[in-house]
């Protein structure tokens, strides 16, 4: 008997192009994968400043006081857009930036996507009255950091103080802004 008719085993040709298929594959769904986790990270932050907003105006509604939503710089003052962390605060003094010593009630930090907020007035904070109602409308702009990626997401406030998300109204898999596509990263 044969020893090598008995053996049963891949040969290297086999083996060799098992990994060449596997290599085309992973070619092929890498940067989809990526583009979809890329996506769902800014889907995920969408929700988280929308949670935020809902949160303020609900301390402003129980506490009958103005409560305020932005992000900040290094320094703690509010910026509407290259912010660190999104910020819900208590203005005690009035000066529209978090001060030492104002009640700091929650904090998100930034990493990974850009946030754009466009205010009524140029304003680059929003914040909510012991009513409900905003003080300011305007949306968050929510945007991957990574350049390639054009997907972008707004939550948007009314002066009423309600919040909602946009949606993509055409099907085409962006959200849209009045039937145009969200664009991140506009040149």
């Amino acid at each position: 008997m044969n020893r090598f008719a008995t053996s049963r085993g891949f040969t290297i040709v086999e083996l060799m192009i098992t990994i060449a298929i596997a290599a085309i594959l992973l070619a092929v769904a890498v940067p989809s994968f990526t583009r979809f986790a890329q996506q769902r990270a800014v889907s995920l932050k969408t929700v988280q400043v929308r949670n935020a907003l809902e949160l303020a105006r609900g301390l402003a509604l129980s506490q009958h006081q103005v409560w305020t939503v932005c992000t900040v710089d290094a320094a703690n003052s509010c910026v509407a857009s290259g912010g660190l962390r999104l910020v819900i605060f208590r203005d005690d003094n009035g000066d529209n930036d978090l001060s030492v010593g104002e009640t700091l009630q929650q904090e998100i930090d930034i990493n990974s996507i850009e946030l754009q907020l466009s205010a009524s007035f140029g304003r680059d904070f929003m914040r909510f009255a012991g009513n409900g109602e905003a003080l300011e409308s305007g949306n968050f702009e929510v945007c991957s950091a990574n350049q390639s990626v054009d997907y972008g997401r707004r939550v948007i406030v009314f002066r009423s103080g309600r919040i909602r998300l946009s949606s993509d109204s055409n099907g085409d898999g962006y959200d849209d802004s009045g039937g145009a596509k969200i664009e991140c990263h506009a040149s």
